[in-house]
């Protein structure tokens, strides 16, 4: 039984007391608005500045603290551009720290993606060109600086990186940024009373007790009576989220990571690992406000219990509560089968050139009994060629890869339906997941891909691996 202090004990009793006397519908309408990520849409030529800086967020209502961010806002611009286009990227680091920085899911050499191989010292600049080559994804770029990725994610080096087509954008999709179509990042946190971040870099995995999402915890939106898409980047260091909807509504998965599915696929629980992205569509036609949330719908007395503390638990674990608008538009969408081309499931009869395993050990945080060696390469590949990677952990772990993409083969030995995949870059490993890798860009022993652990604290301690395709 747990040892309940003096202080915890007057911590509940005043929550307890406040919580009775406030009336639910007034709890709700004290949540913050939702805040959307400026957008940044690329047209040909046109450069993307990413300035890492210092700035100030109020991750408490009323507490402004020091965070980090891009162009002095605490996370990143929203990046989006077409497919064929170039990225003219330039990143300049103003923090008092050298930051290596990676986009994942993008499909792109080493030498442009940069990673682990271009640390940017303080005032230092890059500019890469990037030819966008792939179909419409949700990508996301972050820190992956060696032994300091998770801090430096945790700080605000987040944003996410949308890739369309000419044919994405007919599909009949909501697809107004920040109205229909919304980005939504997941960070959880552990906050001081001032609204600093607090972090410890020699913990084994990170799980914060506040839920932020685009930095504010439980806010609401307002949106339109109809269909809605929801972007879903799981940016947290640890933490696995298991997303439902409060009234259990059901809700269609279209994309994952790096492309839609063939067919949309009717759920009402989805796991989401660190770096995993996912897209949703949820059917508000019938104008009623609905809270998407993490784990189980929860009563008066869990929200006492996991305010008292309950190990490794959320505060609040309201993910973003929307608000539908009381009049039905004159042409609101409605939920339909939604289908999509993709060339993924094509991957399940190409030839399988190499098999490997690999077997990640949470606790001593090694890949096949080996911490990561800038000096040992793990992962010698041939460009154009397909593997099959056997994967299996000692605890639930995400797992992802960088520079390349794949498909989900099986999970614990059940093969996927071809209606079930997509390309990935990303995917829980919770028993065996077999994968498809496919590689199609080139990396350099100066500027190597990598994989291993999604989870930042893992690979901060060298849960990870070098790959070369070459």
């Amino acid at each position: 039984m747990k040892h309940c202090s003096r202080r915890q004990l007057l911590k509940t009793t005043l929550f307890s007391t406040a919580l009775f006397a406030v009336p639910s519908p007034l709890l709700a309408a004290t949540r913050p608005a939702l805040k959307i990520p400026p957008l940044f849409e690329v047209r040909r030529g046109k450069p993307i500045f990413l300035n890492m800086q210092n700035t100030q967020a109020p991750l408490l209502p009323g507490k402004r603290t020091e965070v980090w961010g891009f162009n002095g806002s605490y996370l990143g611009p929203t990046i989006k551009i077409k497919k064929d286009d170039f990225a003219k990227l330039n990143w300049k680091n103003n923090l008092p720290q050298f930051v290596a920085m990676n986009i994942q899911g993008l499909q792109a050499s080493g030498e442009l993606i940069g990673g682990v191989g271009k640390n940017l010292q303080k005032g230092e600049t890059w500019a890469p060109i990037i030819p966008i080559n792939q179909a419409p994804a949700t990508c996301w770029y972050h820190a992956c600086t060696l032994a300091n990725s998770a801090y430096q994610t945790y700080r605000g080096l987040v944003g996410l990186w949308l890739i369309e087509d000419k044919e994405s954008t007919k599909l009949g999709l909501p697809q107004k940024y920040g109205v229909d179509d919304i980005p939504l990042i997941l960070q959880d946190m552990q906050l001081n009373s001032d609204g600093a971040q607090l972090f410890q870099q020699n913990q084994g995995t990170f799980l914060g007790e506040r839920l932020l999402v685009n930095g504010q915890e439980a806010p609401y939106f307002n949106v339109p009576r109809g269909l809605v898409r929801l972007r879903i980047l799981n940016a947290s260091l640890s933490r696995t989220y298991e997303l439902r909807f409060e009234d259990e509504r059901a809700f269609t998965l279209i994309a994952q990571d790096l492309g839609f599915l063939p067919q949309g696929k009717t759920l009402n629980v989805l796991k989401v690992a660190p770096s995993e992205r996912v897209e949703l569509l949820v059917d508000l036609n019938d104008g009623d406000n609905v809270s998407l949330i993490v784990g189980k719908k929860r009563d008066f007395i869990d929200n006492i219990r996991y305010f008292f503390g309950s190990e490794g638990e959320l505060i609040d674990n309201t993910v973003l509560e929307l608000r539908p608008d009381s009049l039905a538009g004159a042409f609101a969408q409605k939920e339909q089968t939604w289908q999509f081309a993709t060339d993924a499931p094509s991957l399940l009869s190409a030839k399988v050139q190499q098999e490997r395993a690999f077997h990640v050990d949470v606790t001593n945080a090694t890949i096949n009994r080996n911490r990561f060696d800038p000096r040992r390469l793990d992962v010698s590949a041939k460009l154009g060629s397909v593997e099959r990677w056997t994967l299996t952990a000692s605890a639930a772990v995400g797992f992802a890869l960088r520079g390349v993409k794949f498909i989900v083969e099986s999970i614990n030995g059940k093969a996927l339906e071809e209606s079930e995949i997509s390309w990935k870059d990303s995917v829980l490993i919770n028993g065996t997941v077999t994968i498809l890798v496919k590689f199609d860009n080139t990396s350099s022993n100066n500027y190597p891909f990598t994989f291993g652990a999604s989870d930042l604290m893992l690979a901060d301690k060298g849960c990870m691996g070098l790959m070369l395709v070459q």
